[in-house]
């Protein structure tokens, strides 16, 4: 068993599952006041950041199917902070969206070496945004569902919430150029040398940042394949690491980023955009804005660049030997010029 306080291992591929499962009863023991028994254990190999383990608990009578997610040191976006999450989903329980509820989370090394937070297992899967042979009416219901829970999200009157903390600061007029700025931040702490085009990149993007028509809480990864569905019908959206206050137009323009449309005109790969924003339009009573639409796209464009980099930056450094990663990093070139085409088309 891994002493108090220690690192759950230098690489993902280290993890001690007998750790983890030993390490979940103590808490889950400390947490309830009861003796637990933790049965099945899990790991989901998906995704780039946060480890998520599936496992079932059983105290006091009753068995639950919870879902562990673990922020390791060795991660994309290390270092981790579970409290965001774990308090931004808290306080959308009321806001109609479909969410698994949270239970327990954590910041310090002491209970895995890690941040860590607990949530319930909600039914359902991801979908492929490359690979779902959708039915017409799934298609149709999934992608009005999808409007939905982000009109619901950008509805959310997070004023006097917790969620108010975690972002002070923020106004319509300086929302962009924070997100720009945080940014280039991760890309400048990833990248291993300037480059001219990125530079002439970055201070576009300064130069037309929009104000924003309000302020609402952003998911920041809005799209295909971070929601879970059982036939036809969404039953959580996940992966809130990247939420925060902001320009609800920044989750339209990643939504409709060609990455999630393969092949399809389709707004990742379930709705036309004139629906879209018509639908939207209607739920929230914010008027869709083409041009903002358009530079939250662009500005996605070299957020999915400065990921890249990071993905490579962190298999280099063997902080993480997943061989999507480096992958990852081929795209660079590509999403640079389409990145300049956006600029040129800038209305």
């Amino acid at each position: 068993m891994t002493a108090p306080g220690a690192s759950l291992g230098g690489t993902v591929e280290m993890l001690d599952e007998n750790c983890v499962r030993e390490r979940l009863a103590q808490v889950l023991r400390r947490e309830t006041g009861a003796e637990v028994v933790i049965g099945a254990l899990k790991r989901f190999p998906v995704g780039y950041s946060w480890l998520t383990y599936g496992f079932q608990a059983g105290w006091q009578g009753r068995q639950q199917e919870l879902i562990l997610r673990l922020g390791p040191p060795n991660g994309l976006f290390a270092p981790y902070d579970a409290a965001p999450q774990f308090i931004t989903l808290q306080a959308l329980r009321g806001s109609g969206m479909p969410l698994p509820q949270v239970y327990w989370h954590g910041d310090g090394a002491a209970d895995f070496g890690a941040p860590w937070f607990i949530c319930e297992k909600v039914a359902g899967r991801a979908p492929v945004m490359w690979g779902e042979n959708f039915s017409d009416a799934t298609r149709a219901a999934l992608g009005a569902q999808l409007v939905d829970a982000l009109a619901a999200l950008h509805r959310f009157d997070w004023r006097g919430t917790p969620i108010a903390a975690l972002d002070a600061g923020v106004t319509t007029a300086n929302a962009a150029r924070r997100q720009v700025d945080a940014w280039e931040h991760s890309l400048h702490r990833w990248q291993r040398r300037r480059q001219p085009m990125v530079e002439a990149v970055l201070a576009w993007l300064k130069a037309h940042c929009p104000e924003a028509p309000r302020v609402t809480v952003v998911h920041g990864d809005y799209r295909i394949g971070n929601f879970l569905y059982e036939d036809d019908r969404i039953t959580a959206i996940l992966d809130w690491e990247l939420a925060h206050l902001g320009d609800p137009h920044e989750d339209l323009g990643w939504m409709c980023q060609r990455t999630f449309r393969p092949g399809t005109p389709l707004i990742c790969t379930l709705v036309p955009r004139e629906e879209l924003y018509a639908r939207y339009e209607r739920l929230t009573g914010i008027a869709v804005q083409p041009r903002l639409v358009h530079f939250w796209e662009g500005f996605g464009l070299f957020k999915f660049y400065a990921i890249d980099v990071g993905a490579e930056c962190c298999f280099e450094d063997g902080r993480h030997n997943d061989l999507r990663l480096p992958s990852m990093a081929a795209q660079g070139p590509r999403l640079l010029l389409q990145l300049e085409k956006a600029m040129a088309e800038m209305p």
